[in-house]
């Protein structure tokens, strides 16, 4: 018994030492006075929400999103967190960044730029609208549910190197989030090429937003692979 518990505290160190994370009031001396650093810590989920009000977002159409994306594919959400990136400068707080983190098991990959992942691979990708900044409309994922993203690489931004924190990060907040549950895809109206011969309509509410959510069945995957050979000429 003794030994299985030893091997379960290895193995969450291990798992706590890849995020990159910190656990949130664990404290640094090491900030250096001189340069930039930037550390993470996990925060709990704020409630309520603080919710952005006068945000100006940069228009998203279906063009922008599928040129934008350098990874589109199916997965599962195996955990969920939120972040905080803490950044300095010359030793003195510069910058603080939130994000939801999920963990994919990858199930499908229908366009990828990195020709090094394959199906079963687990990555992380990042939403940038999270409890801490909640945008009107984001499309909050779960646990143990089934998503299709079109999705960014992480790349430095400023002075922090996000790609330490999470491997991509959504193409857009809720446009780039198809949500798929028992065999049944939920596409929003922005996608418009993909929204033909829908079996329903939802209309999707989340504060003062409102859009219209096309539910399709058989048949998308291959819609979405046409799409995406005609968009971005490969799959």
């Amino acid at each position: 018994m003794l030994k299985k518990i030893l091997i379960l505290i290895i193995i969450g160190a291990l798992i706590f030492i890849a995020s990159g994370c910190e656990s949130k009031g664990e404290e640094s001396d090491k900030i250096p006075k001189e340069g930039s650093y930037s550390r993470c810590v996990e925060v709990e989920e704020k409630t309520p929400y603080n919710i952005v009000d006068s945000v100006e977002l940069p228009y998203f159409d279906e063009d922008t999103i599928f040129e934008d994306a350098n990874l589109i594919f199916k997965g599962t959400v195996l955990d969920a967190k939120e972040i905080e990136i803490e950044e300095y400068v010359d030793g003195e707080l510069n910058q603080t960044y939130h994000y939801d983190v999920f963990t994919f098991e990858i199930e499908k990959i229908y366009y990828s730029e990195d020709p090094s992942l394959e199906v079963g691979d687990v990555i992380k990708v990042a939403n940038a609208s999270c409890s801490y900044w909640w945008v009107d409309g984001t499309i909050k994922m779960e646990e143990d549910k089934e998503y299709i993203l079109l999705a960014k690489r992480s790349h430095k931004v400023s002075f922090t190197d996000f790609t330490k924190y999470y491997d991509y990060h959504v193409a857009q907040y809720w446009v780039s989030i198809i949500p798929v549950e028992d065999g049944k895809y939920y596409v929003d109206e922005e996608l418009v090429s993909l929204t033909d011969n829908a079996e329903k309509e939802i209309i999707r509410e989340d504060g003062g937003f409102k859009t219209t959510m096309y539910v399709k069945g058989e048949g998308f995957e291959d819609e979405l692979r046409a799409l995406i050979l005609e968009k971005k000429g490969t799959s």
